[in-house]
């Protein structure tokens, strides 16, 4: 239907023929036939990670009417795109690095304010294309109303967020920097996560973020995920990530999508380790390293990389999480690269505001309570009225949705996950950490298997290659995104810089580096561009490192 009724919003050129899955990079389902998409095939026909059910969005009742949305693997799962222009089979727990993710819900909220989109419109449109699914007067008088009472309250919420969040970004601004400032194969997480969770409108947050890899999150290996180890459980990151999205509190608490955050949870935990990954040696043997330049790398890889990101057992084929700087919080000063991801505005008020998002019961519910309170007064006292109005608001949503959830939620968290577990308290900052919930202005050392599969790199996704990465060429200063074949010689992506009339069609954002969020500065380990060029021994040891790291 997007492509028939609301067309037009979704194209940034509105000459480009292909499909609006492809144009925004969604993966194409491998059981799909090309039939025309309807209720009845939709889960075959609609794009790999797309969900279909009876469920209404935002209150999940079951209704006649059929839904479909996005899952986590729309968004981390990716497949590796070849010189010759082949697309190699999908990899679960790989980051999409073609889905423009941001333009595609830019364009939804463009194309749900068109006024002339009507419940009619659409039943048309679909009786058009799928005239074998009459639903009959009376099915198709419920259809209108449960599509029409739908569409106007998503309706309501968009124009409601207007005010907050300014206009959607107009078709022909979709896939530019200027338009959308991610860009494909990154989000702009922390911006969501700000306006959904303290209502604020998030402007001024350049926390750009490349779509992470989320293989091996077993917490032996990752006891904190995200880039700035802000979780510390991998089913609060599933929550985090689905409430960021639009779920609702109240989506969330029934049963089986309760169900289904833990079970996505669960499977990346061992994603990569019960169920194994390609490896970069299989996928392009040509390319893959000498042997004795295997054993030389691991040396050098160890004894510069090793002690902050552990390494490959090379005889059992394990990660072996050990390292003297392994699991620790790097301050972004000496790490040096870009600071946005945790500097942004509110950041510091994330932990607690999110903690209690969604309402224990019983002592859990009286410690949020607490903290709440405790916060308010505290920002009282250091003469911040305006954040302790904002600290008794998210009191007040507190006390409505413990009497809306009166046994608690079933995703509610504790504030400490361990016995040892030090608090805000400590720190003197009674927002920033739960402990389950931290806001260090930090990246967190963890480990890096199949790197080969995690480029772009740096967390902002702003150096193409992990030759680049590692200065053994120059990071570029602008490259083209979009459709980037893979480069087997780099490890990473072959992204050309645009030319004097911009960028390729298949490649059309143009990554500036110099623009706020995007910096490729940092991570100069083991040794700077400038040292490589000085002293060859240093180039032939990073050169080693890069061996190793083809090697699996």
């Amino acid at each position: 239907m997007i492509g028939t009724v609301s067309g037009a919003a979704f194209r940034p050129d509105p000459a480009d023929t292909r499909s609006v899955w492809e144009i925004y990079g969604f993966l194409a389902n491998p059981r799909s036939t090309g039939a025309p998409l309807c209720a009845a095939n939709a889960a075959d026909e609609l794009p790999y990670g797309f969900n279909v059910t009876n469920y209404l969005p935002e209150r999940a009742a079951q209704t006649p009417v059929t839904f479909a949305g996005l899952t986590c693997a729309s968004c981390h799962s990716g497949r590796i795109r070849k010189g010759d222009g082949t697309l190699g089979p999908i990899i679960d727990g790989m980051g999409n690095p073609e889905l423009d993710v941001i333009a595609f819900s830019e364009a939804v909220r463009g194309a749900i304010l068109d006024p002339s989109l009507t419940a009619e419109r659409i039943l048309d449109a679909y009786a058009a294309q799928c005239a074998d699914d009459a639903p009959g007067l009376v099915g198709g008088l419920i259809e209108r109303v449960l599509i029409a009472g739908w569409l106007d309250g998503f309706r309501a919420a968009v124009a409601d967020g207007v005010g907050r969040y300014d206009l959607p970004v107009p078709p022909a601004a979709l896939k530019t920097a200027e338009g959308v400032a991610a860009g494909p194969g990154r989000t702009r997480p922390f911006r969501s996560v700000v306006r959904t969770t303290l209502e604020l409108p998030g402007i001024e947050n350049y926390a750009f973020s490349k779509i992470p890899a989320v293989f091996e999150q077993r917490t032996d290996l990752r006891p904190r995920s995200q880039f700035d180890g802000s979780i510390a459980d991998p089913v609060v990151r599933s929550f985090i990530a689905a409430y960021a999205s639009g779920a609702t509190p109240l989506a969330l608490s029934k049963p089986e999508v309760a169900h289904t955050v833990r079970a996505a949870a669960a499977y990346t935990e061992t994603l990569g380790i019960a169920t194994p990954l390609p490896r970069f040696v299989d996928t392009f043997p040509d390319a893959a390293p000498a042997p004795d330049a295997v054993t030389a790398g691991f040396d050098a890889y160890r004894s510069a990389c090793g002690t902050c990101h552990g390494h490959r057992d090379p005889a059992t084929g394990a990660w072996v999480a050990e390292g003297a700087q392994l699991h620790r919080f790097l301050p972004v000063d000496e790490i040096g690269t870009d600071p946005e991801r945790v500097r942004f505005p509110h950041g510091p008020l994330l932990p607690l505001s999110l903690w209690t998002a969604l309402p224990g019961w019983g002592t859990e519910l009286a410690a949020q309570q607490a903290r709440l309170e405790g916060a308010k007064t505290a920002a009282l006292a250091a003469n911040r009225p305006a954040e302790a109005w904002l600290w008794q608001a998210q009191a007040d949503r507190l006390a409505r949705s413990a009497r809306q959830f009166r046994l608690g939620h079933p995703l509610a968290f504790p504030e400490c996950t361990g016995a040892t577990c030090a608090c805000a308290a400590e720190q003197g900052a009674p927002g920033r950490e739960t402990c389950t919930l931290t806001a260090e202005l930090a990246y967190f050392t963890n480990p890096i298997p199949s790197v080969w599969l995690r480029a772009p790199y740096l967390h902002n996704g702003a150096v193409p290659t992990l030759r680049q990465l590692l200065n053994l060429d120059d990071r570029p200063a602008r490259f083209c995104r979009g459709a980037n074949p893979y480069d087997p010689v780099g490890i990473g992506y072959t992204a050309p810089a645009p030319g004097l009339t911009g960028c390729p069609a298949a490649m059309p954002f143009v990554f500036d580096t110099a623009a706020r969020g995007n910096s490729n500065a940092g991570h100069d380990y083991p040794f700077t561009r400038d040292e490589i060029m000085a002293d060859p021994g240093k180039a032939a040891q990073a050169e080693a490192i890069l061996a190793y790291l083809k090697s699996f």
